[in-house]
């Protein structure tokens, strides 16, 4: 048997086969260190942006506005009696649906009245239909942010992702709020507007304020057919 080697043989032998493995795998040097920690970094703070951009853009409401002409100077500061459609006064959310109107009235300069006569009358509407024409594959959403169906499945680059595979995507809905101000003595329509948001999602409550902003955008001088976005939040 080969005898052992003493400690100073032994530190010896230890030296030279750490500067053999440094030649052959040298260490990184501390600019290389420095640089591979820039670039983690920088790829954690574009993940986080996507992440959050995308989170964003998954609640933002994107509405086409139609509004025939814009309203009369005169309903600036008016007051104006609210009155919702029987539909939307009988549904769940009719609260719902009341106080987004009233509270976009007001940030657009009107004085919404419930149950006060007023020289101006509201009626609104809110309710959802199936589109029959974007429910098929040639209208899935274009290249673009994830789309989360109310199935837990996502929309991605317009094909329909599950984590388990593929799959038709539901119905394609319009969810559409339209308001109507006439003066009380005559009933003469003086102001008209409307929004429509499509969406995989039939419900109206989470949407409803965001709806009657959009259709509101630009009051008292904006009109004609516009495209309105509403960052989510």
């Amino acid at each position: 048997m080969r005898p052992l080697a003493n400690s100073s043989q032994a530190g010896t032998i230890l030296a030279s086969a750490q500067s053999q493995i440094r030649q052959h795998h040298p260490e990184p040097s501390t600019h290389a260190l420095r640089r591979l920690g820039h670039r983690l970094a920088g790829l954690v703070a574009l993940s986080a942006m996507l992440l959050l951009g995308g989170c964003a853009t998954l609640t933002a409401v994107r509405a086409d506005v139609t509004t025939p002409k814009a309203a009369p100077q005169a309903l600036v500061g008016a007051k104006v009696q609210l009155q919702a459609a029987p539909s939307t006064a009988a549904a769940p959310d009719a609260d719902v649906f009341q106080s987004a109107v009233v509270q976009a009235m007001t940030h657009a300069g009107m004085v919404p009245l419930l149950g006060q006569p007023a020289p101006y009358t509201a009626r609104y509407s809110f309710h959802s239909y199936l589109d029959f024409e974007a429910s098929f594959p040639s209208a899935w959403p274009p290249p673009g942010a994830p789309i989360l169906l109310p199935n837990g499945a996502w929309i991605y680059s317009g094909y329909p992702l599950w984590w388990s595979g593929f799959s038709w995507p539901p119905p394609w809905y319009d969810r559409v709020f339209k308001l109507e101000i006439r003066d009380t003595a005559t009933g003469a329509l003086v102001y008209s507007t409307s929004a429509v948001t499509g969406s995989y999602q039939p419900r109206l409550g989470p949407v409803a304020q965001k709806l009657a902003d959009s259709a509101l955008a630009g009051f008292p001088l904006r009109s004609g057919m516009h495209r309105v976005m509403i960052p989510g939040g």
